[in-house]
């Protein structure tokens, strides 16, 4: 079994184009699922991935889409 590498706050925010600022409140807010250990944020990047795209307005499953 493979283990899951986490990522810290300054790895996450580079991976999604945030400051570290904003990464370390939406983890905060509960928007960014992430694991507190101590005062320290990790985040999976599977969690990451599946929080941008819920963040993707439009297109084919968006609210801005028209069926035709």
């Amino acid at each position: 079994m493979e283990a899951t590498k986490l990522m810290n706050v300054e790895e996450a925010a580079g991976y999604v184009g945030l400051s570290t600022f904003t990464v370390r409140r939406l983890a905060k807010q509960g928007s960014i699922p992430a694991a507190k250990i101590g005062r320290a944020y990790r985040f999976k990047r599977e969690d990451i991935d599946s929080y941008l795209r819920t963040q993707y307005k439009g297109g084919s499953n968006g609210a801005d889409s028209t069926s035709q």
